[in-house]
């Protein structure tokens, strides 16, 4: 079963439009079909299903926002909530290592916080977690480098900066700059861009 990663919104105002776009950008326009291929799943009901859920379609509708239950909610309170349900998480397909979350600095500022369930090498899995804030369009090459342990947390982040006042860590571009990555960058960002004009055309996003 391919395991799908949670987002949790914690804006406490998350306007559709603006949502819209920020869900958009963390799809993978490179390696993987999209929206057939997509790996998020919205999760705004503490109560977890007991079926596995869909992959969150874009745009989301005005349903599917209107009740959240982690809104204003702290990255600590949703890694409680995470450690809390494991069991049922793992149940689900939805992974409980890695989440993703858009706060309301992430909808003004584009960035969304890739969150990493901490593993100390000489006690095993943690309680503990950290979180990167990151650009939204950088947040799925980080989660599949995780997701397979093909990449550690700290191959994205600044280390010398240290954590964050917000209780984050700097982002760092892992990807060699390269003609081949340039040309490679430069067809996902056509992609993405003829799917947010598609958004933006059909009034889903400003």
């Amino acid at each position: 079963m391919v395991q799908r990663w949670a987002v949790f919104i914690t804006a406490a105002r998350a306007p559709p439009k603006v949502v819209n776009r920020a869900f958009l950008l963390i799809q993978d326009f490179e390696y993987t079909k999209y929206p057939e291929e997509s790996h998020w799943t919205l999760l705004t009901s503490a109560k977890l299903p007991n079926a596995r859920p869909p992959t969150t379609s874009v745009p989301l509708s005005d349903s599917a926002l209107s009740i959240n239950d982690f809104a204003s909610m702290s990255l600590v309170a949703i890694n409680t909530f995470v450690r809390t349900h494991e069991g049922k998480l793992n149940e689900i397909g939805i992974s409980k290592y890695n989440w993703l979350v858009i706060d309301q600095k992430g909808l003004e500022t584009s960035t969304c916080l890739v969150c990493d369930q901490f593993y100390n090498p000489g006690e095993g899995w943690t309680s503990e977690f950290r979180a990167c804030r990151l650009p939204c369009e950088e947040a799925w090459i980080m989660f599949a480098n995780l997701d397979v342990a093909n990449m550690g947390f700290e191959d994205f982040v600044d280390l010398e900066a240290g954590e964050q006042a917000d209780g984050s860590w700097r982002w760092k571009s892992c990807i060699p700059n390269t003609k081949e990555e340039e040309i490679i960058l430069s067809a996902t960002e056509e992609k993405r861009e003829e799917a947010l004009k598609a958004l933006r055309d059909n009034g889903f996003m400003d």
